[in-house]
C-alpha cells in the first residue's frame, strides 16, 4: 500500500517508523539528540527565566495553576514559555544542527 505521509520529507533522516510516530502523534522524541551538557545548560537557562531571574523582552511564561498546590512558584508549574527569542542560550537549541 502506499504510505501517506504529509509531515515529514522522505530524505532518509527519519525512518519510515518514526515519520509514522510522528503523523500519529505530532511528535517524536529522540533520546540523546542533544548532548547531556547541553540540555544542562538550556535547563538551567529555562529555571532562571521561569523565576525572573532573566527577562527575555516579550517572552511570556505559561503556568499550571492546578500544580501550584503541589509545587508551590517553582519552575514545576511552568509547562511552557514561548517567545523565548530573545534569550541566546535557549535559542540557541532551535539553531542546533542535531535539531
Amino acid at each position: 500500500f502506499l504510505l501517506r505521509l504529509s509531515y515529514t520529507l522522505d530524505n532518509n533522516v527519519l525512518t519510515t517508523e518514526q515519520r509514522q510516530f510522528y503523523e500519529d502523534n505530532g511528535y517524536l522524541l529522540i533520546k540523546k539528540l542533544v548532548s547531556d551538557e547541553d540540555i544542562e545548560r538550556f535547563r538551567k537557562e529555562f529555571v532562571r527565566i521561569c523565576k525572573r531571574e532573566v527577562k527575555p523582552p516579550g517572552a511570556m511564561i505559561m503556568k499550571n495553576e492546578s500544580l501550584r498546590s503541589q509545587y508551590g512558584q517553582s519552575e514545576k508549574v511552568v509547562n511552557k514559555v514561548q517567545d523565548f527569542q530573545e534569550d541566546k542560550e535557549l535559542f540557541r537549541y532551535c539553531t542546533l544542527p542535531e535539531v
